[in-house]
């Protein structure tokens, strides 16, 4: 985290090639966190890079006092996500409904799975598990970067998701 903030201010202070231990740091997780809202890989890798660039563009305004670095990254992703979203909304044209409803009713029942899946996952105890799982799954960190991001060990981390992946096992069971 320490590290995160003297990177930051490198690259504030002109050292632009800084930039990109950022970008690895959290290019993969942005990625997968854009395509759970897009559901489509190649917009999520373009809302990432716009994600990314604008960050750039405004990191001196970045206030550190106010949230972490990837909460800050991740914020301006989303909003460029739902954007993106309000500005292309699909239309699709069904010229047979019952034949539309039986192709996609697999979907529909997968999409049952996986808020049950979320549910699950919110309501566990305590909160931070839902963190950790969260973080790790969704959103592609490493176990070093949630460490960082929580200011705990690795191994408290991996104690942490044993003990959430086992309650989840029972509640989805």
């Amino acid at each position: 985290m320490n590290n995160e903030k003297h990177i930051i201010q490198h690259v504030i202070n002109g050292h632009t090639d800084q930039y990109r231990l950022l970008v690895e740091r959290y290019q993969t997780g942005l990625i997968i966190h854009c395509e759970n809202i897009l559901k489509n890989r190649s917009e999520a890798e373009d809302i990432a890079q716009d994600s990314f660039i604008k960050a750039y563009d405004m990191l001196s305004t970045y206030d550190d006092s106010k949230a972490s670095f990837s909460t800050w990254l991740y914020r301006i992703a989303t909003n460029k996500a739902i954007d993106h979203l309000r500005k292309h909304k699909r239309v699709i044209a069904i010229d047979d409904p019952d034949e539309y409803a039986d192709e996609h009713a697999e979907v529909e029942l997968f999409d049952d799975e996986i808020q049950a899946l979320r549910s699950a996952v919110d309501a566990l105890e305590p909160p931070v598990y839902a963190q950790v799982i969260k973080a790790y799954f969704w959103e592609g960190k490493s176990y070093q970067a949630i460490a960082d991001e929580l200011d705990i060990t690795t191994n408290t981390v991996g104690t942490w998701m044993r003990r959430a992946k086992a309650n989840l096992k029972e509640v989805l069971a």
